[in-house]
């Protein structure tokens, strides 16, 4: 068990990497890791996971961002271990807080069910609309998408990495969330969201900013769908 000191100053170092050294500080101000710790320990509930592993391994999961990179296994462990060095913490707290780190993008499959929750906290969060904008926002800033001209293919690869998300889910509960939250758009419709999220993702717009401008564009049961994401009000139906 991490006690509540250490879970503090875990919680501090990494909204310090994620709004001030990720991205540059674009994404300074985004929620996106506090939904990510609430829906893993909602998780976590569900499936009798150690919620303190959870709570640390869901805040630090995105910690090898800066370095441009956070889908290589090896590298983000031994980023997050080099970045916790000075709290001293237990070496096995160490190992599996890592390993929540390592396997968060879905490339090995997590080897704990620690893990697995805060990898499936990850993909909810690149579901439905609100993951349109998210990976659209995140591979504009790491120059995959040009804001300026967004293609067909560039439109595709949203969507296939949002569908190939969802099918590496582990838990029961997740995967059941994800069939409420996914939602099927039309081509034009995806281009034009991930179109508007591009040119404003460079200009260092935060995804809840994004989201509200985007709502004129959206039905009202899209737009319903998108505020329960960002709310986690769909957590209270399951």
């Amino acid at each position: 068990m991490i006690t509540k000191s250490k879970l503090k100053e875990i919680r501090t170092l990494a909204i310090k990497i994620d709004h001030d050294l990720a991205f540059a500080g674009k994404s300074k101000g985004n929620k996106h890791l506090e939904r990510v710790v609430q829906v893993a320990d909602f998780l976590a509930n569900k499936v009798g996971a150690d919620r303190s592993v959870v709570f640390a391994g869901a805040v630090l999961h995105d910690t090898a961002l800066p370095t441009g990179n956070d889908y290589n296994y090896t590298s983000n462990k031994k980023v997050v271990k080099n970045l916790l060095k000075p709290l001293n913490l237990d070496q096995s707290d160490l190992n599996k807080i890592a390993e929540c780190v390592g396997s968060h993008e879905g490339t090995v499959k997590p080897r704990s069910l620690e893990a697995k929750v805060v990898h499936d906290a990850d993909v909810l969060e690149k579901t439905g609309l609100l993951g349109i904008i998210r990976h659209t926002w995140k591979m504009t800033n790491l120059g995959k998408i040009d804001h300026t001209s967004v293609t067909d293919a560039n439109v595709k690869m949203i969507l296939d990495h949002i569908v190939w998300r969802g099918r590496k889910l582990h838990t029961p509960i997740a995967k059941k969330i994800r069939k409420h939250l996914a939602h099927s758009i039309g081509h034009e419709k995806a281009k034009l969201i991930v179109s508007i999220s591009a040119e404003m993702a460079f200009r260092g717009i935060v995804t809840e900013k994004i989201a509200v401008a985007l709502r004129k564009y959206l039905s009202r049961t899209e737009k319903e769908m998108l505020k329960a994401q960002l709310t986690l009000s769909y957590l209270k139906k399951n």
